[in-house]
């Protein structure tokens, strides 16, 4: 558990998402319409699809709704075979997060217009769905005007928790240094990895994901007269007791693999009550916190956590929406539900969680507090 005397703020966040969008349904049709499903695949689709409480996801896959003749990343031919190759996924990676990662950014700085770029002292960036060297961090370096000597950090492969981290370093910078500025840039493009294998995980995962991107400005400074920030109070870090293979996430021969057990909901039901409680270091968080900042990793998810921990579906409201409306984009995602709660310029504790591989649950007390 980390923690601090010095307010170390979080000061905005903007988030992108590629100009392709579907709805689930044409998803769904999309699936359906591979040649090795049968109708047990099929009938398995159609349940998973329609309970996930998606209306519409983005991706940087270009093909979908378009005629099977104009396929681009996919085989041209009815069969979509071969798939992609990973080198082929990585290289759409390389030019959409440099172009997500730039539009994040680019929006933060416009939505801090007294902000010098080249005042920012350290950038983070995050994805565990690609890599390049030079990466992303680089290209925002050298196209934004950011300092050439700014600090560099990379965390990489980590999954939908990733942007737990990602803050958790930002507050030691800031805690040791007062005076630095940090840019946090996340960058998550989960539906290049999409298979076609009729493996239930693989089907669950085509369901689920999808590719977002967020910026995030953090420092010691609070915030200016009427701006609502969020103030990093604790973090806490818990590996949940065996449950490595409820959640994985490797490199395999043509994408990387996802495994992604139907226990992870039950896992996370059965501990989170305690985990707020260590976050919050309170004995009665569900009556003593204002807004519910849970990673949308599924509508199973959020389920059993509002069962767990008693909350009214109404508590969840942002996490709920932002699945609604985008899908599961792993550690981007969470960036995406906090701005809500920042654009609602409220005030109140704030219990921040996401989920990843190991089974791990990585989670933050926060203050909203305007300025």
């Amino acid at each position: 558990m980390m923690s601090t005397n010095r307010g170390i703020w979080l000061h905005a966040i903007q988030t992108a998402v590629p100009p392709t969008s579907y709805p689930q349904e044409l998803a769904l049709d999309f699936m359906k319409g591979l040649p090795l499903y049968g109708d047990k695949e099929r009938a398995f689709l159609d349940r998973i699809y329609q309970g996930t409480m998606i209306d519409r996801r983005h991706s940087v896959i270009e093909d979908y709704g378009k005629p099977v003749q104009q396929y681009q990343f996919f085989a041209a031919h009815e069969s979509l075979l071969p798939e992609p190759t990973v080198s082929a996924r990585n290289d759409l990676f390389v030019t959409w997060a440099n172009r997500l990662s730039q539009e994040a950014v680019s929006g933060l700085l416009a939505a801090l217009p007294e902000l010098d770029r080249g005042s920012i002292t350290h950038l983070i960036t995050v994805s565990c769905t690609g890599f390049s060297a030079p990466g992303f961090d680089y290209h925002l370096v050298t196209t934004l005007g950011l300092s050439d000597r700014i600090h560099r950090y990379h965390i990489g492969f980590m999954g939908c928790y990733a942007g737990f981290p990602a803050m958790k370093l930002a507050h030691t910078i800031c805690s040791a240094d007062p005076t630095a500025r940090v840019l946090i840039a996340d960058v998550e493009l989960c539906t290049l990895h999409f298979q076609f294998k009729p493996e239930q995980d693989t089907m669950v995962a085509n369901a689920l994901f999808a590719d977002g991107a967020a910026a995030a400005l953090v420092s010691a400074e609070p915030p200016p007269t009427g701006r609502t920030a969020l103030r990093l109070d604790r973090f806490f870090s818990r590996i949940l007791a065996e449950s490595d293979s409820a959640m994985t996430w490797r490199l395999g021969d043509i994408a990387f693999d996802m495994r992604l057990s139907a226990y992870v909901p039950r896992l996370i039901k059965r501990d989170i009550a305690a985990i707020v409680r260590d976050t919050m270091a309170n004995d009665a968080p569900a009556g003593e916190t204002a807004w519910w900042a849970i990673h949308p990793g599924g509508r199973a998810i959020l389920d059993r956590v509002a069962t767990a921990l008693e909350l009214e579906p109404a508590a969840l409201e942002d996490s709920f929406a932002v699945l609604r409306d985008y899908g599961n984009m792993s550690s981007a995602t969470i960036f995406f539900v906090l701005k809500r709660m920042l654009e609602r310029q409220a005030e109140g504790s704030v219990f921040a969680v996401a989920f990843g591989p190991g089974l791990t649950i990585e989670s933050a007390r926060m203050t909203l507090t305007r300025g």
